[in-house]
């Protein structure tokens, strides 16, 4: 107990007393406090609106959930939601024309650029060099909003964007914000958006290469013995790994795999380092200690620090007492149903994240992923995270983006097999290679939103049906393709798209 007290004060308290003492701040409209200049009269205030952004995330309608474990993954196709009246069956469907799926995307685009906005004011504030940040913490705090700015940017191009390919990525889809003002901007074409992307990353790894402390001490999930813990908890942070870890996922979102390959490498070899590492895979002594992780919570370069995980994540959508129409789970059993098809090797330290249990006179099979536990020794280090960025990530874009099969599968895709208790598999073709990789992203990214970026990127026509334990159905392309928000369309139709993109 001591431990989990430890981090909620080296995190919760430590960052929420930044946003206590501007509570005034806080409680008035964005549009309002991102342009109140008192807040940026020191350093905390600086802080206080980086950790604004940062609890933002954390709202359900955002990474908190639609964008993680529950709309995006429910459109990958992971879960049975074909009951009648399933509270989730409008995105198993793409049914982009219902009403309740409207307002969850018009929450999104609306929310996620809310906090572009703050990012933004945050940005107009660091200006070149502020009188009241030293260089640290100027590097640090633009660095970061830059690294989200950036992030939140390729999260809407990937889901309001075209499946990208020559032909489509001159279509306009969404605006790049770099101000505060909220004003309507123009829409811009995918190519623009990933430019900005990239060059907002590029720009945030070069601030922070100097000054995070991640990149010699790695996470630092502990609290300073100075009593400050502003360059600590570098997983729950924007920090220098991540920041070139999305800059991987960037290039390869447009088929840059020469780029996406030479990032991912990078990252993989300052993190992994056998004398000193910073990210490690995990292995076979940390999981016989640790089996309750089901995050692999080493392994994660950026991640939501959600106290909440317990009641608003797992009892929400994985709790097996749930209805069949509020639930979660793969279709089937346990045994012979979906779960026991996806996992090739039941050693698979992923397969464990799924149990059954009698409910209802039912055996239920359920997700325990985000599912609280305490009694691991490490177990305060991941009980309230939800993962953003992992190193894992970077082992598959590698073995992707590798044009020697034999050396793909060596250093990346059997290494990350290894990590996870499973067997080597082997390839004799690109397309053996690329088959692999695809049920590796199934089985890798369960509860965090990224297959279906990954089955729109690849635009793949033919997926799993969830609502079947072994199907698969035919995927339209235009069902990758989020439609603008009411909001945003009706705004747009009184304005005229004149406004230059700085």
């Amino acid at each position: 107990m001591n431990l989990v007290r430890n981090i909620k004060s080296g995190l919760i308290v430590g960052v929420m007393l930044l946003l206590v003492s501007c509570n005034s701040w806080l409680e008035v409209d964005p549009d309002d406090r991102i342009m109140d200049n008192s807040l940026f009269k020191d350093r905390e205030g600086f802080l206080a609106a980086l950790n604004g952004v940062y609890s933002e995330m954390n709202d359900p309608k955002l990474y908190g959930a639609n964008l993680t474990m529950g709309m995006l993954d429910v459109m990958a196709q992971y879960y049975n939601c074909s009951f009648t009246d399933h509270d989730y069956s409008v995105y198993a469907n793409y049914s982009y024309t219902q009403k309740g799926f409207k307002s969850t995307l018009d929450n999104i685009w609306s929310g996620l650029y809310s906090m572009i906005a703050n990012c933004n004011a945050i940005l107009a504030h660091c200006g070149d060099g502020n009188p009241v940040l030293s260089d640290t913490y100027y590097r640090l705090v633009k660095g970061e909003a830059l690294g989200l700015r950036a992030m939140m940017h390729l999260d809407l191009v990937r889901m309001f964007g075209p499946v990208y390919s020559e032909e489509n990525k001159e279509i306009k889809c969404i605006p790049y914000m770099t101000k505060a003002d909220r004003g309507v901007q123009p829409l811009l074409s995918a190519d623009s958006v990933i430019y900005y992307v990239i060059k907002d990353l590029e720009i945030a790894s070069s601030l922070l290469s100097t000054v995070d402390p991640v990149i010699t001490e790695g996470a630092r999930n502990h609290d300073s013995e100075k009593g400050t813990n502003d360059l600590y908890y570098r997983q729950y942070r924007m920090n220098y790994f991540a920041v070139n870890a999305l800059m991987a996922r960037a290039y390869l979102w447009i088929g840059n795999t020469q780029k996406a390959g030479e990032c991912a490498r990078t990252v993989i070899a300052k993190v992994s380092n056998e004398d000193k590492p910073l990210f490690p895979l995990v292995n076979v002594d940390y999981m016989t200690k640790n089996s309750p992780d089901g995050v692999f919570y080493p392994e994660v370069l950026f991640s939501l620090y959600n106290t909440s995980r317990e009641s608003k994540v797992y009892k929400t959508f994985f709790d097996p007492s749930l209805s069949v129409v509020k639930m979660l789970t793969m279709s089937g059993n346990l045994s012979t149903g979906r779960v026991n098809g996806t996992y090739d090797d039941k050693d698979d330290y992923r397969y464990r994240m799924w149990a059954s249990t009698i409910s209802n006179s039912k055996e239920v099979t359920y997700l325990n992923k985000y599912k609280d536990e305490t009694e691991a020794d490490s177990a305060y280090h991941y009980r309230y995270m939800i993962p953003l960025v992992r190193v894992s990530e970077l082992y598959l874009i590698a073995a992707e983006c590798e044009t020697d099969v034999p050396t793909a599968l060596e250093k990346y895709f059997n290494k990350l097999r290894f990590a996870r208790n499973c067997v080597n598999q082997n390839a004799s073709s690109v397309e053996e290679l690329k088959g692999l990789i695809r049920s590796e992203y199934v089985r890798e990214f369960i509860g965090e939103g990224q297959l279906f970026f990954y089955y729109k990127r690849n635009g793949l026509q033919t997926i799993p049906d969830g609502a079947t334990t072994s199907g698969t159905m035919n995927m339209q392309l235009e069902n990758y393709v989020f439609p603008l928000p009411d909001s945003e369309t009706s705004q747009r139709a009184g304005s005229q798209d004149n406004v230059s993109q700085e």
